[in-house]
């Protein structure tokens, strides 16, 4: 893989290109005749040679933009890129192709069996390859993890509502960004439910999440020497929710998370419990009232219920039903009402500090449970999205870091991007001694 700002070459594109050709239900469509131009076209830049892939949300000049659903099949092809898209070919990058996703990106798990379900094997401790299962890497933005994490590129586009991009960073341990709302352009994304609804990045390490964060946001790119200036800043204090607001995880994803943290403090991190009214408040407030990505995504495809619902696959119709019926009694003003004092309430509790906690409250699901049937997979996906969904509603920009096989999730307030990345840095650095 070519380092940032370096010029690539026809052969290297053409080995990315067999690679994800060669991705089983990663990819929906190989965009090869789109990579030569972009070769041709890029002279110098802070991404120059850098492969990257695109969420089937996101327009890219020549190809259909489906949300991986029937519904969209006959849209006609994009006229130009999405500009999340274009400031990524403006800084030298080379678009690979576009990549699979939960149906309409409405779920946490990444399954799509009409245009792909990436999977991840992974083998007992102490057992063979052989008895390795089939885990899904997480939604909606599988596809776009699924490609970082096999190495096919090193940054992928993604979004993030409620969780999708954040949610398959951590089952594939690679990095994930969910920003602010605004900081990166949305135009030419298809909506799900635009109150909430972010671009994402995925990426395969923490220099390389801040030098997307900065071609995307169109602010200054960091430095070469940006881990070891991270390094010489004041690592910040890191807040922990308190064990109520945890009590859904299962015991051995609390288990490795309070192990990971005892380790940090044992490195000089320091690590406070606090209670945060403000998450406790929306989370109650949520589970009240029809949720906003309900109430947007039934504005937006609910009438397709009446004409022909068989359009859609068996969970987002499902979904759809669902919310139909839980807003004949209830609605999601209180909700969208509620936000702007508590992200305020949030920023105060907050201070400096930046929030750390667990991405998602289970271990990656294997294929063959989340296809034993609907109940559970609604199940499996409502826990999925559990921890990301509360942070969406405050507008909280959050980082996941691997972090050795346990995944955190680095959280601050609204607009405090760049001090989430520059946590995460530090953070990098420190598991790297």
């Amino acid at each position: 893989m070519p380092e940032p700002g370096s010029a690539t070459d026809a052969a290297v594109v053409d080995g990315t290109l067999v690679a994800a050709r060669r991705a089983r239900g990663v990819f929906v469509q190989v965009t090869g005749a789109r990579a030569v131009r972009d070769v041709e076209a890029a002279r110098g830049g802070p991404l120059a040679g850098v492969p990257y892939a695109v969420k089937d949300v996101f327009d890219v000049a020549g190809t259909r933009t489906t949300g991986a659903s029937r519904y969209f099949e006959d849209r006609p092809p994009a006229t130009q890129d999405a500009e999340a898209v274009r400031r990524l070919a403006a800084a030298g990058g080379i678009c690979i192709g576009k990549t699979t996703l939960s149906e309409l990106a409405y779920s946490g798990l990444g399954v799509n069996d009409r245009f792909g379900t990436p999977t991840v094997r992974r083998h007992p401790v102490g057992q063979s390859v052989d008895d390795g299962v089939e885990c899904i890497v997480g939604g909606s933005s599988s596809g776009s993890a699924a490609a970082v994490w096999a190495g096919i590129v090193p940054i992928a586009l993604g979004s993030d509502t409620s969780g999708s991009a954040r949610i398959p960073a951590a089952w594939t341990g690679i990095f994930g960004f969910r920003p602010s709302l605004g900081r990166y352009p949305d135009d030419g994304m298809l909506p799900l439910a635009p109150t909430l609804d972010t671009v994402g990045v995925l990426a395969a390490d923490a220099e390389m999440l801040r030098l997307a964060d900065a071609v995307l946001s169109g602010s200054t790119p960091p430095t070469n020497d940006a881990n070891s200036h991270a390094e010489t800043l004041r690592t910040p204090t890191f807040l922990l929710p308190h064990d109520e607001y945890l009590d859904g995880c299962d015991p051995a994803v609390l288990e490795r998370f309070h192990t990971t943290v005892e380790r940090l403090q044992s490195d000089g991190v320091r690590c406070e419990r606090r209670r945060l009214e403000a998450l406790d408040t929306t989370r109650a407030i949520h589970a009240q009232h029809l949720a906003i990505v309900e109430d947007e995504a039934l504005a937006a495809y609910g009438q397709q219920l009446d004409r022909d619902p068989d359009v859609f696959g068996a969970p987002v119709r499902r979904r759809l039903e669902r919310a139909r019926r839980r807003a004949q009694d209830r609605s999601a003003t209180p909700l969208r009402q509620a936000m702007p004092a508590l992200r305020a309430q949030y920023r105060k509790e907050l201070g400096d500090a930046i929030l750390i906690s667990p991405p998602v409250e289970i271990d990656a699901p294997t294929l063959s449970e989340v296809r034993s049937g609907p109940e559970t997979e609604d199940a499996l996906n409502a826990r999925a999205l559990r921890l990301t969904m509360a942070l969406s509603y405050l507008d909280s920009p959050s980082a996941v870091l691997p972090a050795g096989g346990t995944p955190l999730q680095l959280s601050g307030p609204s607009g405090a991007d760049r001090e989430v990345l520059t946590a995460l840095a530090q953070l990098t650095n420190l598991g790297k001694n």
